[in-house]
């Protein structure tokens, strides 16, 4: 009874070793290379055609967008048009008129100008980010050059959850935006591509939040001894940003569904029955040899 126990958990033993070289052999490559794919476009889409990268050798497919970004209660105050190239706003027309909003009252409206002509851009700081994470798990995946074996089984984990974290960090990057102080949002390199300049009272910022767009005017209000911060904001829908999003999405899911499976095996590799499989395999092929 107990010789067909031990039979029944080589088998099955046997089975799972199958399955796991399959995994290992076939659906490992397969979803490197199709991730490998998707980062490529993912990389160039958020490059300008007149920027290079050592990851991806095909041209940047990004394609400008002109965006009017709106109030969600359609305000007035504050009007802008960009256009958003791959992580760069490239032109940019600013209409801001606060009127009593603000103390004292701003009585003119400011308007001030992105010139495309100008070669100088607006840098989207988290799409940058995003751009290096993603460059940053196509180097991982160049990088999986080891044999395609169980006995590689953890080196397999190791570099899944070295991509998983990168993508991770790139969708972190368009979802969550980082808080900055005004005064560094006045010193920004960015503020000084405007014509005519951004007053010493004002600072702008764009950001982007998700599949929005967002442009935020903060504006110094004095009244009496006592000053504070006006804020006024729009957005936009970028729908290549919710198109990024998705394809980010699609990964991570694709590299977590394979990791767990290959974590499992893992887990039974360690286990007792596993190293009992392969005590008795062994002493199997031991007699063999000796006959």
């Amino acid at each position: 009874m107990e010789d067909e126990q031990q039979a029944e958990l080589i088998e099955e033993c046997n089975v799972l070793r199958r399955e796991l070289n399959d995994l290992m052999t076939n659906d490992f490559d397969r979803v490197l290379a199709e991730i490998s794919d998707i980062l490529k476009t993912s990389v160039r889409s958020l490059k300008r055609p007149d920027e290079s990268t050592d990851i991806t050798t095909s041209d940047a497919i990004a394609k400008p967008i002109v965006l009017s970004l709106a109030h969600p209660q359609n305000s007035e105050i504050l009007k802008c048009t960009v256009t958003l190239l791959g992580s760069d706003i490239t032109a940019a027309d600013v209409v801001y008129k606060a009127g009593t909003k603000v103390q004292p009252p701003m009585n003119n409206a400011f308007r001030t100008t992105i010139a495309t002509q100008q070669m100088k851009y607006w840098s989207l700081q988290q799409l940058h980010e995003c751009t290096q994470h993603l460059e940053r798990a196509l180097r991982y995946v160049l990088l999986t050059d080891f044999d395609r074996n169980i006995e590689q089984l953890y080196k397999a984990i190791q570099y899944l959850d070295l991509i998983i974290d990168c993508v991770n960090n790139a969708k972190d990057n368009i979802l969550l935006p980082k808080k900055k102080r005004i005064d560094d949002l006045r010193r920004s390199k960015n503020t000084t591509i405007f014509t005519p300049s951004i007053p010493e009272n004002m600072a702008f910022s764009f950001y982007v939040q998700g599949s929005k767009l967002s442009f935020a005017v903060y504006h110094t209000s004095v009244q009496g001894k006592s000053s504070g911060y006006f804020k006024h904001f729009i957005e936009a829908n970028v729908p290549a940003l919710a198109d990024l999003l998705n394809q980010l999405s699609y990964i991570l899911l694709q590299l977590q569904q394979l990791r767990d499976k290959l974590r499992i095996f893992d887990e039974y590799q360690n286990g007792s029955d596993w190293k009992l499989m392969e005590e008795k395999q062994n002493e199997t092929d031991n007699l063999m040899t000796m006959f």
